[in-house]
This record gives structure tokens, sequence and C-alpha cells, in this order.
């Protein structure tokens, strides 16, 4: 390798065209995406006219979806003055009656767990700092509040406030958000607390959205591979947008575009085919495309995805930080290895949040991405023009302050911030589709895995023993080193099949164990999910009586949890030792 690129890396990185890139943002952003709209149907009409001509094989899907949108917003103050505040609701939220809701208001800062625990909210409505978040929403329904405002910062953000991952079902219905809600600007919000700080204020607040059933699309487009054809890599964003949405979602769509290309020019060096997917129902049916899609054909992916890549807001004027990228344990290696040699930085391998049509982990598939650059906080208070919101919680980087606004338009993209992210893309699609062995370590999933049972293990220090699954994990992690060792070595076709065979098995064990609550047919609330979920009522041993019947409960269910942990690192050192033997 010269300069650490392949010759092939070093060719397709040549390749990427801003001016192409440029183009697309361009036409995708002529139109306000809505999922289900005319609007969107244009945009993804140049979308599909541009990826036939690129020789890929295209279809499309129209489905019913459960999604919604808002119209229209405005906090009325009654008490103790009148003042008029616009804003805007939230997709999926209801309507509020002709007359509104009124009553009085009162402040759960960040509107946490405690927070509304001791605050008294029925029948008031709550007034929270940050962006219109599902979990805080939810919340609010649970205790009987009749409204939210939610106070943003320069803007106030469009967004959803469903806690239901895609289309409910039967049992998920009943979670859809029950009380209206509104965001407005930081201005406006400081001003309520100066009142609030005074005494009491009352307000009528008023929402217009609208909810239902739609047709929406799906687009997916695919490029076979040369030699393990049935297989592909997943390489998705979703189309629709708020707005013109030029960074969210324009860009990555251009980058979709422009990565088909490459790998059409470059397709007789594809061992593995590519699938394009455009999804509809991301930002108004919280991910409903890509949950319908993975309930429609969990068959075949379950079979045949090596690997799913998100693209989502790639681009962006000021975006200089790569450090912060999305990643699973076991795609951290060759997102790192891409990043660090197109920028120079380090990544520092953070898990993925519950978020980003990542509808794929109860299946088993590994991911990599949803954003890969964001602007440095830093920047952005030296910057105005560039300034960032935090959608990522404690983080040094952020989107900027045009992120779910009207502002979200084509001068906010960097051409050359976006060939950058285009060819990080590229090159990890590269070497998903066309290296011999794929390029993933489940060694470090399961290092990752014991490192979070021995957290736990202090925890339930001498109530319950997770010691055996620790000394399962090693036992495991010696297999996957040799397992890892061996592969490198690996020359021959049959090899290479093997050993991806059982890198894949590998994914469809653990990845369900690492990141879901419901197991591999079900979809998790679109809440904060911690690693190895099952495990997390352990963390409330601590506060429970120890002669408790409570803590006796929850230990019989615990027992249940850490078997389901048993069975999954039993069978994957099954498939690693297969894999050995077979590879003798």
């Amino acid at each position: 390798m010269k300069n650490g690129y392949s010759p092939l890396e070093r060719e397709i990185l040549k390749e990427v065209s801003a001016d192409l890139l440029m183009q697309h943002v361009h036409k995708i952003a002529e139109h306000v995406r809505i999922s289900g709209s005319d609007e969107e149907a244009k945009s993804l009409e140049y979308v599909k006219k541009i990826l036939k001509s690129y020789g890929l094989r295209v279809q499309e899907y129209l489905f019913e979806a459960y999604i919604g949108y808002p119209e229209s917003a405005k906090l009325l103050l009654t008490g103790p003055e009148s003042r008029n505040i616009e804003g805007v609701s939230a997709a999926l939220a209801p309507s509020t009656p002709e007359n509104g809701v009124e009553s009085e208001v009162v402040y759960v800062g960040s509107g946490n767990e405690e927070t509304f625990s001791k605050v008294d909210v029925k029948e008031k409505l709550v007034l929270a700092e940050g962006l219109a978040e599902p979990e805080v929403a939810k919340r609010a329904d649970n205790y009987g509040s009749v409204g939210e405002i939610f106070i943003n910062d320069l803007y106030p953000h469009d967004g959803i406030v469903s806690v239901v991952w895609g289309t409910p079902g039967r049992e998920t219905a009943s979670l859809l958000p029950q009380t209206p809600c509104i965001s407005i600007d930081g201005k406006q919000g400081a001003y309520l607390k100066q009142l609030l700080g005074r005494g009491k204020v009352t307000a009528r607040l008023f929402a217009t959205t609208w909810r239902g059933w739609k047709k929406i699309p799906v687009v997916t487009a695919d490029l076979a591979g040369k030699v393990e054809r049935e297989k592909y890599v997943l390489l998705s964003g979703h189309i629709d947008s708020w707005y013109y949405g030029a960074m969210d979602n324009g860009s990555a769509n251009a980058v979709m575009l422009e990565v088909a290309r490459l790998m059409s020019v470059h397709r007789s060096r594809l061992r593995r085919g590519v699938r394009m997917a455009f999804w509809s129902g991301h930002s108004h049916g919280r991910y409903a495309g890509s949950t319908w899609y993975a309930d429609n054909f969990w068959l075949d992916l379950e079979r045949n995805c090596v690997a799913h890549v998100n693209v989502d807001s790639p681009g962006a004027k000021g975006a200089t930080v790569l450090t912060e990228a999305s990643v699973m344990s076991e795609t951290r290696d060759l997102a790192a290895s891409v990043i660090q040699r197109m920028t120079g930085q380090k990544l520092s391998g953070h898990g993925f949040s519950r978020a980003g049509d990542q509808s794929f982990w109860g299946i088993g598939i590994p991911s990599v991405f949803m954003s890969v650059s964001e602007i440095s906080t830093e920047l952005g208070k030296k910057d105005p023009s560039v300034s960032t919101i935090d959608i990522f919680g404690p983080s040094p980087s952020g989107f900027g302050w045009w992120w779910h606004t009207p502002h979200d338009t084509v001068d906010k993209i960097d051409p050359e911030n976006l060939r950058r992210d285009a060819g990080v893309y590229a090159l990890v699609t590269l070497a998903l589709c066309a290296d011999l062995v794929l390029p993933l370590n489940y060694e470090r999933t399961v290092q990752e895995l014991r490192q979070i049972l021995i957290e736990k293990q202090k925890v339930a220090e001498g109530i319950i023993d997770l010691r055996p699954l620790v000394e399962q994990a090693d036992r495991l992690i010696s297999a996957l080193a040799k397992l890892n060792r061996r592969t490198a070595r690996s020359k021959t076709k049959r090899q290479a099949e093997e050993t991806n065979s059982a890198l894949m098995r590998l994914g469809r064990i653990l990845i369900p164990v690492m990141y879901t609550r419901n197991g591999r047919f079900k979809h998790d609330a679109a809440v904060p999910v911690p690693r190895i979920p099952c495990l997390e009522d352990i963390e409330m041993i601590a506060e429970l009586d120890k002669s408790s019947d409570e803590l006796k409960f929850l230990c019989h269910g615990l027992r249940r949890d850490l078997n389901q942990i048993a069975d999954a690192l039993n069978r994957t050192l099954e498939v690693v030792n297969s894999a050995l033997h077979d590879m003798k």
C-alpha cells in the first residue's frame, strides 16, 4: 500500500466528484419531502433515474404506514400577562381541541424521571429544556400532563415525539403520544422561566397536526457481487425531510448515489454486492420505512446482509470532526482505519444510540455509522454561522443550528467536506464488498461484553454471581483471537467463504444480546438502550432491601436473563470452534 491506500482505494478516492455530489444535492433538495408526498416522489424519481443510469436494478415498494406531521402551533400566555409565542409541534403528537388546552405551566428542567416524580404535573403544561424528546413526552403522558412546551435554542426545531419504533403493532399502539406539544426558541423559553421565577404562569396551547395511515415508498437498488453473489452490504439513508433538508438528508442521498456510481465503475472487483435503500417515513413515522423493510424482508436480510452502513447528514459547513461516528465494536477497526487514513483523526468508537434507521439489530446485522462528520462545539462558539445544537448528548460536536428548520438549505453544504465524507463511505463500503474476508472483529465485541459483565458483577456482588459468564467470555475471546490469526492467513476461496459464514453467524447471535430488549423479531422503543439491555435491572439491586420480595423477584428474573447470555456465549463458541476445525 502506498500512503496507506491500496491501488484500488487510491483510484476510487481520486474519482469522487464534488461537482456530481453537489448536483445531486441541488436536485434532491428542490422539494420539501414530507413522507408519502408528491414532492418526495419527485426527488425519488431523480434518484431512480440516476441509479438506473449506473446499471443498478431498481425496485420501489409502496405500503401503508402510520405517520404524522405538524401543521401549526402557538402558545398564548394568559397569566400573569398576555403574550403570543409562536412555535412548532411535532410529528405523531395529537392536535389540541379547537379552543386549545389551558393550564398552569410547571418547569421540569431536562424532564428526567426523578424530576417528574417530584413535581406535580397532573393536568398541567410542562416546560422542559431541550429538543422535543420522545422519552420526555412519554413521561409527561404517564404523569398526567395535558401538554408539553420544549425550550429549543436559536430556533424551534421540528421533530417526532413517538417512542414507538416504526408503525405500531397492536401491543405498542397505546404508546403513541397522548398529549399535544410545542417547541419554542430559547429566547421565549428564557422569558417563560423568568415569569415562573416571579410566580404562577398560565397558558393556552394550540397545536394542529395530522396523523394517520398513508402510503409511503421505499426504493432499493442492487449491484450484484461477482463471487458471493447472494450476499450484499446494505447502504441506506432516508429520503424524506423536514423542509428542504439539504443536509438532512439530501447530502446523504447524494453520497449514496456517488457510492453507487463508484461501485458500478469497479463492479468487477466486488466479491459481494451492495444494496442501496432510500427510506421514507424516517422523519414523520419514527423509521417506518426501514422498520417495514426489516419486517418484510427479514429472512433475506438474515441470510444475506453482511453489514448495514447508514448515511445521515454528511458534508455540512464546518463539519470537521470525524472522531464521534457511531460504530459497533465489530465494525470499529474498519471505520477507524478509513477515518485515520483519510483525515488523521482517531475514532473514539462510541456505540450507537437508539436512532437513525438502525432497524436491523434484532436480525443481528452489524452496523457502521449514522452521521460521520459533525461540527466542533468550540468552532460553533467562535463562528455563529456554524453554531451547533446538542442532539448527541454529552459530546464535543453536533449538527448545525439549521437542523430540522427551514434554514437547512444547499448553502449549508461544504463541497469539500461532502467529497471527503463520500470518500469515507466509499472506502468502508468497498472493504465490506471486496475484501476476501469480511472486515469484522467479534473479538472486540466479546471484550466489550466481558467488561460490562465485570462492571455488573461489582453491583451484584453477593446477590448474583456473573463470574461464570466472565469465564465463558474469556474462553470465547481466546478462541476468537485464534480465529482472527488464522483468518489473516486465509488465502483460498473456500477458507474465506467458511470464515465469512462464521462471522455472519456470530453477528446473528451476539448483536441481539448486545443491543436489543425484545429479541430478534420485535423492535425496541425509540428510547436510550444500554448495552446488554437484559442486564439493566441489575442496577436496582443496590437500591432494594436485601430481604424484600421485590429483590427476590428481581433475582429470579435476572437468572433467566443470564441464561440468555450464557446460551449466546456457548453458541458463539461452538461457531468459532467449528470454523477453526474447518480451517485446519
